[in-house]
């Protein structure tokens, strides 16, 4: 099962159209999956940190890089701690700005080691409950002698 979703699609300012320039990250183990998504039909220059979140100045990932509308995704591998991306795009040909460092979107947060839901506790099932167990249990509270924490 796929990590869930920790960012999706930050607005950009309110001269530009929000769907122009958005960004998201997947947590799978130790790799984080950036996915900036360049809707203006030109190339952006972008600006992405991973930084300690205790300290956004002491960055364990900082790069620039020019983004063209048809890039795919890219994956950062950060060793076990609690991080947070910052981010930023500015058109090369224009003055529309997108990003946590120009105020149109909040920092992206994530700790590691990610123990994504392995699905057996959020489909609505009870599992492999016995359902013996299940009318004792229920027994039990009908009778009062259930008794939770210390005796």
């Amino acid at each position: 099962m796929a990590a869930p979703l920790l960012a999706v699609a930050f607005a950009a300012p309110a001269s530009a159209a929000p769907e122009d320039v958005t960004v998201s990250a997947e947590v799978q183990g130790n790799d984080v999956q950036v996915t900036f998504t360049n809707n203006t039909e030109q190339p952006v220059f972008c600006n992405l940190g991973i930084a300690d979140a205790a300290d956004r100045w002491d960055r364990v990932y900082d790069e620039y890089f020019v983004f063209f509308p048809d890039d795919d995704p890219f994956t950062v591998t950060v060793d076990d701690g609690s991080y947070q991306i910052d981010w930023f795009c500015d058109e090369i040909q224009g003055s529309e700005s997108w990003g946590t460092s120009r105020g149109t979107a909040e920092p992206i947060f994530f700790t590691l080691p990610f123990v994504p839901d392995d699905g057996d506790t959020d489909d609505g099932s009870l599992g492999n409950l016995d359902p013996g167990a299940l009318v004792g249990v229920l027994g039990a509270l009908a009778a009062g002698s259930l008794v939770l924490g210390s005796s």
